[in-house]
């Protein structure tokens, strides 16, 4: 089975005549392109949209990405609105994705131009999988060098991967999991590489095209005892970095040796740290910032009423949860986490949480996969839906039957010194709690960038949290954080039942079927659940109208990653 560089292709009809209403529209939603604009089909429109198609044809078997915009303009500093802050300098060691990614490439990458709907090639340029499923072999890019000058070989995937998949001693890797099945990787030549399976792993391709699964240099490894938590390693990307004030701004300027020879269109980035979403919005909404990818409610439907705005609501791969530490009674007891589940007022905490974040009413399997529940569904399910005497008198039965009829004392929920979380969200949940089964949680708050700590220690007996995967698949986010033994999996939670269907739909490469596993597992994580899960949220992506290139309107899902499309029309 070999991929000719792309995991989905596009159709070639170099004719306007060609094209029927539908198609177009279909295509131009894949774009981006507005849909007024297709209500006469006349030949300026179908012309660009085939144009724009033949872009998208070239990016999936070359992977060099250009702007889908031909008047694409080169310049200028995109100033960005989030937060920047991070505890590392190592994305395997608990890094800021977002902010790290700008200067390393992976081997394949989502493609920003269909709204990360494929898989394009990056630092490889095609690769191909043995029929049994357990070797994939990549053939790498030629004439590439890292930042320091130093040539890319298929010796820096080998010595990234494996640090990733078998981390020496003092070394962490929170990824691990999502590399769960590759046994070993090898070089076969200077430009390819071969990963070698235990057996077949259904979304191992859609972990690679992730933004945390960035190359990077063996000699920089080498040199620091394979710890870069301390040191900004340099990269292959479109930018450089160049400067970071702490809990203020990263600065990146482009990479004038980058491989694509077209990216970026922007002379640098700058990363500004804003922590709250009101706040991020009202820097886009001011030109203080060109871009933030997730604004409040508020900002952004202002936005949306100015012609100088641009803004897009998407399913997000962050989820709202509580983490229960199973290591700790009471929540070693399932009946207690389940009652819990069953009490919870999902509607009520979305609607305390409208004015700062979109939550969806989800259960375990993301809104933004092909495999989720819709919510109309999930609203008729016990602890999901509205009406909730039943699930509570059923909660507070469980709670007796494990000798808590009189409800708990003495239990701490830790929450970030993210306003809305520890003003809003954590007091709704102790509220909630209490009022529903006698459940006294005392708030303690910490600094975000420390919470990351709290959990990995099992510091917490509650602690809530909003854990944002780059990748939709359950089989992926299953892995990380729900099977015994996980590497994110904080809060110890084990159930055999789980692990079992979990690895049967990693194996599994039918879509319906894969559907039924989820299913199943979700019935599993309702009766015995490893979270008091809220649920996925929706992004707002917000920018001024002068930025383009990114194609955000297409989105499907988000992901916060480059923005070496981006360019300025100033």
């Amino acid at each position: 089975m070999v991929n000719a560089g792309s995991t989905r292709f596009f159709g070639n009809e170099r004719a306007a005549q060609r094209i029927t209403r539908r198609d177009l529209a279909k295509r131009a939603g894949v774009l981006g392109l507005a849909l007024p604009a297709l209500a006469t089909l006349d030949h300026a429109t179908a012309t660009a949209v085939l144009a724009q198609e033949d872009i998208l044809a070239q990016v999936a078997e070359t992977g060099m990405l250009v702007a889908l915009e031909p008047e694409a303009k080169r310049g200028g500093i995109l100033r960005t609105a989030f937060g920047i802050t991070t505890t590392s300098y190592d994305i395997y060691q608990g890094g800021n994705i977002a902010v790290l990614t700008h200067m390393y490439d992976g081997l394949i990458r989502f493609n920003p131009l269909d709204g990360l709907q494929s898989i394009i090639p990056s630092l490889a340029t095609s690769w191909e999988i043995s029929d049994d499923g357990l070797t994939y072999t990549f053939a790498l890019r030629e004439g590439v060098t890292f930042h320091d000058g130093e040539p890319f070989t298929a010796d820096d995937v080998v010595a990234t991967f494996s640090r990733a998949i078998a981390p020496p001693e003092g070394i962490i890797s929170v990824m691990q999991s999502f590399y769960r099945s590759v046994e070993s990787v090898e070089a076969v030549d200077a430009a390819t590489v071969q990963f070698n399976l235990s057996e077949p792993q259904a979304d191992l391709l859609t972990v690679l095209a992730a933004p945390f699964s960035v190359v990077y240099s063996k000699a920089a490894l080498d040199a620091n005892d394979q710890d870069l938590r301390g040191v900004i390693g340099p990269g292959t990307g479109p930018f450089v970095y160049e400067d970071y004030n702490e809990a203020e701004r990263w600065v990146f300027s482009r990479n004038p040796d980058y491989w694509n020879p077209e990216l970026p269109y922007l002379d640098g980035l700058e990363l500004l740290h804003v922590a709250a979403w009101s706040d991020r919005g009202t820097a886009v909404l001011t030109d203080q910032a060109g871009f933030s990818w997730n604004v409040s409610v508020e900002t952004f439907a202002e936005g949306e009423q100015r012609d100088n705005i641009g803004a897009k609501q998407v399913p997000s791969i962050g989820v709202y949860t509580v983490y229960f530490n199973t290591a700790r009674e009471p929540f070693n007891d399932p009946r207690v986490r389940r009652a819990m589940h069953l009490a919870l007022n999902r509607q009520a905490l979305i609607a305390a949480f409208r004015t700062q974040e979109s939550i969806a009413l989800t259960r375990w399997v993301s809104h933004a996969s092909e495999f989720a529940l819709p919510s109309e569904e999930v609203a008729l399910l016990p602890g999901y839906r509205p009406e909730k005497d039943e699930d509570i008198a059923a909660a507070q039965a469980l709670m007796a039957e494990a000798g808590f009829a009189d409800g708990i004392s003495g239990v701490e929920l830790l929450a970030a010194s993210v306003a809305p979380h520890a003003e809003i969200l954590a007091p709704a949940i102790q509220d909630l709690l209490r009022t529903s089964l006698n459940i006294d949680a005392q708030i303690r708050v910490t600094e975000r960038a420390l919470l990351f700590e709290e959990e990995s220690s099992g510091n917490f007996d509650l602690v809530l949290d909003t854990p944002t995967i780059s990748v939709s698949d359950f089989s992926a986010i299953g892995n990380l954080y729900f099977r015994t033994d996980a590497s994110q999996n904080f809060g110890g939670y084990s159930n055999p039942e789980f692990d079992e269907l979990l690895h049967a739909a990693d194996l599994e490469l039918d879509p319906a079927r894969r559907t039924e596993i989820f299913r199943q597992i979700e019935d599993v994580l309702d009766a015995d659940p490893p979270w008091l899960l809220m649920g996925w949220t929706f992004h707002l992506p917000m920018w001024q109208s002068y930025f383009k290139g990114h194609n955000m309107e297409a989105r499907t899902q988000s992901v916060w990653g480059r923005l070496d499309t981006g360019w300025l029309d100033l």
